[in-house]
């Protein structure tokens, strides 16, 4: 079994060296990017362990990053190699087949909520960088009215495939779909959009087999009934179904940009009637109001889940059948301040900053705290600089009740 272990490893190694040599080879029409952190000691804060891309804290990290992009075709690889584990990250390849019309393949997180700034947000309510990509495959579009050119929509749907565990004994799939109305006129953009999402299929030792015929696909893609289980009073929808109405304004001023946003949670038809009143991640970003800087506010409420048994009787990101949750890897795939191996109702604030002047310091920051119990606050804060072709600089991350973290960073660009 060792042996094996070692095989594997050093296979891995072997494609990841292949594909840097590979990438090297075409650098004139590819773009590539190395990093290298290095940590003296394994650090167990928040900031380090979520939001990270499924990666485990590590003494160091490799990262690997390349881009190719065309008129017709974007394709994408991600690397990650810490000390005890290599993986693709978010890969794909994306190929227009039509019109506005694009086939996406690879691992990769979500076409929705594109406003949100991942490197500063607490994370998605769905899809987030907490955990790795899924394996996917989805087809994206838009369509513009032609009676009135301040409308327009864009709507897509993906199947993927979750991973086994010690709770899936066959894999299940996970059915995603999402539309979204825009109005655009002057300085001014809203929008308004739906976003589905259901884990079904798979098999569990407590369960067995799930249902995962093409008929069963179709009740999973409308949320409708499954078969009745001995003992609950009513069938419940086939799978385990989650989403969120997402509504998002911006203000163009002047070179500065105001965000605002609201993503509502559901689990059920109570939430989708927003039942679960103010649920959901607030947000609101200020770009350029400091030169070259990116501020974020949000506001995380999850205490109306369970406000009206039986109606509103929610545990969000939790299911009875599939009970790995919603997560993928011990990750959640949604924000991490939402448990999804327990019911943790809480709300949560949160600060983004991020300042990136090519001339000048780079630098980042993000704290967090728990705001209705006693709770440290979970923060990190990263500086760098370019010289040359190198970006040099540390990372510092802390939390009251563990301590502090300092990791050393260096990235190359080619």
């Amino acid at each position: 079994m060792l042996s094996q272990f070692k095989k594997s490893s050093i296979s891995k190694y072997k494609i990841l060296l292949l594909i840097t040599f590979i990438t090297t080879l075409y650098s004139q029409e590819i773009n590539n990017k190395y990093s290298l952190i290095l940590s003296p000691d394994i650090s167990n804060q928040w900031w380090s362990k979520y939001n990270n891309y499924g990666q485990n804290p590590s003494e160091i990290y490799f990262n690997y990053n390349t881009n190719y992009k065309s008129e017709n075709i974007n394709a994408i690889l991600k690397v990650f190699a810490s000390k005890d584990k290599i993986y693709i990250g978010e890969s794909f390849v994306q190929s227009k087949v039509f019109n506005n019309t694009y086939l996406k393949a690879g691992k990769y997180y979500k076409d929705f909520s594109i406003y949100l700034n991942q490197s500063i947000s607490s994370g998605s309510l769905l899809i987030s960088n907490n955990a790795e990509p899924i394996p996917k495959v989805g087809i994206l579009s838009s369509y513009k009215l032609k009676k009135s050119q301040k409308f327009d929509f864009n709507f897509g749907i993906a199947h993927a495939v979750l991973a086994k565990s010690k709770i899936y004994k066959t894999k299940p799939m996970l059915h995603e779909k999402f539309i979204y109305l825009n109005y655009l006129q002057d300085q001014n953009e809203f929008s308004i959009g739906f976003v589905h999402e259901a884990i079904w299929g798979g098999s569990t030792e407590d369960y067995g087999d799930f249902p995962d015929s093409f008929k069963d696909f179709l009740k999973v893609f409308i949320s409708a009934d499954g078969p009745l289980v001995e003992g609950e009073s009513h069938a419940n929808a086939l799978g385990n179904h989650l989403g969120i109405w997402d509504f998002y304004y911006k203000r163009i001023l002047s070179d500065k940009e105001l965000k605002l946003y609201y993503q509502h949670f559901f689990e059920d038809t109570s939430g989708l009637r927003f039942a679960n009143k103010s649920d959901g991640l607030w947000g609101i970003e200020l770009s350029n109001f400091i030169k070259n800087t990116d501020i974020l506010f949000e506001y995380l409420n999850t205490i109306n889940q369970n406000s009206d048994p039986p109606y509103v009787n929610d545990s969000y990101y939790n299911h009875y059948q599939y009970k790995d949750g919603w997560s993928y890897k011990g990750y959640a795939l949604g924000n991490p301040f939402i448990n999804f191996l327990n019911n943790n109702p809480s709300k949560v604030f949160h600060l983004g900053v991020s300042s990136n002047d090519i001339n000048k310091y780079s630098y980042k920051l993000l704290a967090s705290r728990k705001i209705d119990m006693s709770d440290y606050i979970k923060y990190q804060i990263s500086i760098s600089k370019m010289i040359n072709q190198y970006l040099v600089g540390f990372i510092f991350t802390g939390e009251e009740s563990i301590g502090n973290n300092l990791t050393l960073k260096l990235s190359y660009n080619l």
